[in-house]
């Protein structure tokens, strides 16, 4: 039981949650001019005070000096022109609003990305990363889908974590408390009947609880998920690279789905993304 606690706690910790407020998003918005698509290696910001490093998808300011260090790889993308910049270190750029000045190094490769792609990083859409959430495990969460998530298709499975073995209580209601499914559990895990009709665009709550053995106590866990209309849907279709769309684009297109609270199809992107960059899937982890 105590492994199944470490579990939890993990399972917990690797849940990440947005870490700037709507304040500090529109500033990001009003001062960014454009945003790291990839880096293998160090990069910092010259001027700062600290010697801020950069990791993927940081916003740069306008004037912001960076320095790559010799052997690495940097690639930048600018609003104003929708390029991308790749960098070959050891270089020194200082940021401009229409473009990249070299001061010293190599010119950089430049690659054209897909408009609405970087239309919605300039928009503030996008943030630089979250933190992981760090807390006292509770006694029953839900896992996948998340909380808040949206999705493209109905869920095939739901999941939770809880600290002892039981027999779970699991309920599903659309946005009118309509009850869809009532059900008992017994494990952590619960697929989905075939036969439920789910509507697209409408939202549906889940939860599930038990009753402790240790102290006769009720817990519970629940979380939202919400099915994308056609209107998203069809709008992620003109948003996604395709098959061979150069790997920011696809950077890019994994941090819009994050953004829209598209979890799984964010996880499956970054997973193609793995496959070809290894290293760029180990960077979004660590931020």
């Amino acid at each position: 039981m105590k492994k199944l606690s470490q579990w939890i706690f993990s399972a917990c910790g690797l849940m990440f949650c947005l870490s700037a407020s709507a304040q500090q998003v529109a500033n990001a918005k009003d001062a960014s001019i454009g945003i790291i698509l990839d880096l293998q290696g160090q990069a910092k910001l010259v001027d700062s005070a600290q010697g801020r490093k950069l990791q993927l998808l940081s916003y740069l300011k306008q004037n912001d000096q960076v320095q790559l260090e010799e052997g690495s790889k940097l690639s930048i993308s600018l609003y104003a022109n929708r390029a991308v910049y790749r960098f070959l270190g050891p270089a020194l750029i200082v940021a401009d609003k229409d473009q990249i000045k070299l001061i010293k190094g190599a010119a950089p490769e430049v690659k054209q990305v897909k408009e609405k792609l970087v239309a919605g990083a300039e928009s503030g859409q996008l943030l630089t990363g979250a933190i992981r959430m760090r807390q006292l495990p509770p006694k029953i969460a839900v896992l996948t889908p998340e909380n808040g998530a949206l999705l493209l298709q109905a869920p095939k499975d739901l999941n939770w974590a809880a600290v002892e073995k039981a027999n779970y209580e699991l309920r599903i209601v659309d946005e009118e408390e309509n009850l869809i499914i009532e059900t008992q559990v017994n494990g952590n895990s619960w697929t989905l009947p075939s036969q439920l009709k789910w509507v697209p665009g409408k939202a549906y709550k889940w939860s599930v609880s038990f009753i402790s053995e240790r102290d006769g106590g009720r817990y519970t866990s629940s979380g939202e998920f919400r099915l994308a209309d056609e209107a998203v849907t069809a709008e992620l279709a003109k948003m996604k690279p395709a098959d061979d769309a150069v790997i920011e684009e696809w950077v890019l297109y994994a941090a819009h789905l994050q953004a829209k609270s598209m979890f799984q199809e964010a996880r499956e992107t970054w997973k193609r993304i793995g496959k070809v960059r290894p290293d760029l899937e180990r960077s979004r982890d660590a931020n």
